[in-house]
């Protein structure tokens, strides 16, 4: 790195580069005033900053603009604003230095000068200037670098988007035609026993199929930032009652008992409709699943602050306090005997998750081995006022997604 002298007397600006070059130093830069010292730094505009400076060596007393005013407009330049500025004092000016300091000096050192103090603040300095270039050029790097990694994501989201899209049309097909088969035998034909169970099987795993598909495409919406963001003001008793009498027939096949506990005159929420039936929907699913046949699952709400506060528990197998921190990934699913025995993507959880941060609220769990578990959730009251619906309430002693 070249340094550059500022000095307005020719014998000081000589002894400094004497000592320098005897120490080994070259690029010494020579400057007899400030505007001088401007021009070889490229701040008139003539000229480029040729050679780069690495450190400055000036003194504060100068005729016509002195050292603590071409430090600040030194600082001020942005690319200058890095470079090391040693002030030379000829004595010890307290109220000079300050200003220096404040307008940005690095260090200062006094004349007459001392051959080893200069060489050690010199040598201080350019390790400072070579640490800060060091750490902006990684910086750099490295924001260089999650650009390229946001734009591959983003391309593998696009893909992703596409091919979903794609493939759900001709599912869409094969579930309708499988479906006709299975409900309209009068009019397709009867199916014998064997038949049957084939079809049943192309039914039952495009069913699969599609929820997959589904829930990838919630996942690219979502890392694509395309939510939809239609919010309004819904009543979460309904809201919930629609949900259990959509899934009946899930609970009802286990001999599951729903209780729903909200209490009369709870604040709406301020959400999506369609997202927070399929949140609700979500934990509901997982409730019934990994509950025994006659278990109980319960819904609860309460008033929390400014969020509605939303309890889904179960009776069921609980959850590992090594998975719960996973549950909320994407594609995690817990491994024990249930688990493997029902179907699932592993996107459920990691959707929800994202649906309720999108909405403003957080969402954790609660759960023991053996004894069952309960998600919680927040959503916004719909009373508070839209400035107020950026502090989620944090959970007290919770695994939180």
């Amino acid at each position: 790195m070249n340094i550059l002298i500022v000095d307005d007397s020719s014998d000081s600006r000589l002894l400094v580069k004497s000592h320098l070059t005897a120490a080994g130093y070259i690029g010494l830069v020579m400057a007899a005033s400030a505007r001088e010292a401007f021009h070889l730094l490229g701040m008139d505009g003539v000229t480029d900053v040729d050679p780069v400076i690495g450190l400055i060596l000036m003194d504060i007393t100068m005729p016509g603009l002195d050292g603590v005013e071409a430090c600040r407009r030194i600082k001020a330049t942005a690319q200058l604003q890095d470079i090391p500025i040693i002030m030379v004092t000829g004595h010890h000016d307290n109220e000079n230095l300050k200003l220096a300091f404040a307008a940005g000096a690095n260090d200062y050192i006094t004349k007459p000068l001392n051959k080893v103090e200069l060489l050690a603040r010199v040598r201080s300095a350019l390790a400072l200037h070579r640490e800060t270039d060091q750490r902006k050029r990684a910086n750099a790097e490295l924001v260089e670098k999650n650009h390229e990694l946001q734009q591959v994501s983003l391309a593998k989201t696009q893909i992703l988007s596409t091919a979903t899209h794609d493939l759900k049309t001709p599912l869409t097909s094969i579930i309708g035609y499988t479906d006709r088969l299975l409900l309209r035998q009068a009019m397709v034909g009867q199916l014998n026993e064997r038949q049957q169970r084939y079809v049943e099987a192309i039914s039952e795993s495009s069913h699969m199929l599609r929820i997959l598909i589904d829930d990838l495409l919630d996942v690219s919406s979502i890392e694509a930032g395309e939510l939809d963001v239609a919010f309004t003001n819904l009543d979460v008793a309904q809201q919930i009652e629609a949900v259990i009498l959509g899934m009946q027939t899930h609970f009802e096949a286990k001999r599951i008992r729903v209780v729903l506990d909200v209490p009369s005159g709870l604040c709406p929420i301020y959400a999506v409709a369609v997202r927070f039936i399929q949140v609700c929907t979500n934990l509901l699913s997982i409730a019934c699943k990994y509950s025994p046949v006659g278990a109980t699952v319960t819904i609860t709400a309460k008033e929390e602050g400014e969020f509605v506060q939303i309890d889904v528990s179960d009776t069921g197998i609980g959850i590992s306090e090594a998975d719960q921190s996973k549950l909320f990934t994407k594609f995690f699913r817990a491994d024990n005997s249930a688990t493997r025995t029902e179907s699932g993507t592993g996107l459920g959880l990691f959707i929800v998750k994202q649906l309720i941060q999108t909405h403003g609220g957080v969402i954790w769990v609660h759960s023991e081995k053996g004894i069952g578990s309960t998600f919680s959730f927040t959503l916004p009251r719909a009373d508070v006022d839209n400035a107020q619906r950026n502090t989620p309430i944090e959970p007290n002693s919770t695994v939180k997604g």
